[in-house]
């Protein structure tokens, strides 16, 4: 039966016994050939086994199978780094964040590509080869034969713990920065920061390049985000090299989530609807009414009237999409705070958080 191959399988991976699943799986690939499940198994396997032309290929399939989930992603960031594809690689280290914001390992991952900064073949060399790449592999299954170490250092952490627990609040507190930010920069020498080739909306200068970049940090130490992705945009949709955007790309990954209390620069939606990809991906907070709601199983959708809250003007109707429960009616008057999206010139947000707004008598 073909759940039993997977109970098998899956028994076989708790056990990491890597060698033995490729074996059993390889051979039904035709009957499992729209299993998620049975790709992804496979692939991990691949990849904890050092095959990572197999791992590439099974787990590409798993996430046509499923595309928004975590070990397919970060075993994906694995292989796309292990093959100097680093671009490839933040990429779905930005995804699983999208899913899971606190994920330890993708944020190792970033802040491995954002230490070597890597620009050639002898730097990705370093990372594969050492224990820093097992670091960045989705999560091995676990192994009860260790499970002494890891109790002892618990124990050992709890009593050092016990011990700083009075000393800790006479400390002077840190000041909470960005590590690892200032020693991202741009060499203006080798590689260019020019490229003429492929597709572009901006056309900039070295010197441009230079100050967009050089802001995007400025703007990034003094935590306002939004005019940091601003910059970065403007990089990276424009004529600036593969180096050049892969260094912004790198950037990009200081950003966070912000709430309405931390949100800054909120851009108005004149300014958006104008050139929303330079918008894209920044944070902002607009009101406006509810209208065209639909509610399904794993998201709700509607379109926002913007302005129209008090009836009075109405700049403009965004595709609002929300991935959390939320009690919506046609109508509802709301504040919606969330991540700016253009995709083919069309505006859209997806919402992180929603404020009613309470209706004024008439």
């Amino acid at each position: 039966m073909p759940t039993d191959v997977l109970k098998s399988a899956g028994k076989l991976f708790r056990k990491r016994k890597f060698s033995q699943i490729i074996r059993l799986l390889e051979q039904q690939i035709f009957r499992f050939r729209d299993s998620s499940e049975f790709y992804l198994l496979l692939g991990n396997s691949c990849l904890f086994s050092g095959d990572y032309g197999g791992a590439d290929s099974y787990l590409k399939r798993a996430a046509q199978l499923r595309s928004n989930h975590v070990n397919t992603l970060l075993g994906l960031a694995a292989v796309a780094l292990k093959r100097a594809h680093t671009e490839e690689a933040i990429n779905n280290w930005l995804k699983v964040l999208d899913l899971e914001p606190n994920n330890r390992t993708a944020r190792r991952g970033l802040d491995l590509v954002r230490k070597y900064s890597i620009s050639g073949a002898a730097d990705l060399s370093e990372i594969s080869d050492s224990r820093l790449f097992r670091d960045i592999l989705p999560p091995r299954p676990f192994n009860r034969s260790i499970i002494i170490l890891p109790l002892i250092i618990l124990l050992a952490g709890t009593l050092s713990l016990a011990a700083l627990y009075f000393i800790l609040p006479l400390l002077p507190a840190k000041t909470v920065g960005r590590p690892g930010l200032p020693d991202i920069e741009l060499s203006t020498g080798q590689p260019a920061l020019i490229s003429m080739e492929g597709d572009y909306h901006y056309i900039l200068t070295e010197k441009d390049i230079l100050t967009s970049f050089k802001n995007a940090k400025k703007y990034l130490i003094d935590f306002r985000d939004n005019m940091a992705l601003k910059e970065l945009n403007r990089i990276l949709y424009s004529n600036a090299s593969a180096y050049v955007k892969e260094k912004a790309r790198l950037l990009t990954t200081f950003v966070q989530k912000p709430d309405f209390t931390t949100v800054k620069d909120i851009f108005t939606y004149n300014e958006v609807s104008k050139e929303s990809l330079l918008y894209s991906g920044c944070y902002t907070v607009w009101s406006g009414k509810v209208a065209n709601l639909v509610i399904g199983r794993e998201n709700i959708t509607f379109d926002l009237l913007v302005g129209y809250h008090e009836q009075k003007e109405l700049l403009g109707i965004v595709p609002v999409s929300l991935d959390f429960g939320a009690e919506l009616e046609n109508g509802t008057d709301l504040e919606v705070l969330g991540r700016i999206e253009s995709e083919a010139g069309m505006l859209s947000i997806k919402g992180i958080s929603i404020h009613r707004l309470l209706q004024k008598e008439q």
